[in-house]
């Protein structure tokens, strides 16, 4: 199951260099999907950060790219990603966040 989230991220490298802002368009237990500027290649890890609305907690979680495609007329491109490593309280929120009802 998918839902939308729309937040602002940050995306690295594994090594915490090369941060950009991001958008998360949706989430799931095992990936997100996200906008960028630019293509991500596909097979490469990052390190996504991001709060669920209304909360403070920084989200850390590891990922890989696996598609990143243009869409729209504007040069953004959206990626979809698969979690590698998720901390406990970040898939806790996660699971929360999918199994809560939509705000009205």
């Amino acid at each position: 199951m998918r839902r939308l989230l729309q937040v602002d991220a940050h995306i690295s490298d594994m090594d915490g260099r090369n941060n950009t802002v991001t958008q998360i368009i949706d989430i799931s237990r095992m990936g997100v999907a996200f906008l960028s500027d630019h293509p991500l290649p596909t097979d490469t890890n990052y390190v996504l950060t991001f709060c669920f609305p209304g909360s403070s907690i920084q989200n850390k979680v590891t990922l890989t790219v696996l598609h990143s495609a243009l869409i729209g007329s504007h040069g953004r491109y959206r990626n979809g990603a698969r979690f590698l490593a998720i901390p406990d309280q970040a898939a806790e929120l996660i699971f929360d966040y999918l199994t809560s009802a939509p705000e009205a």
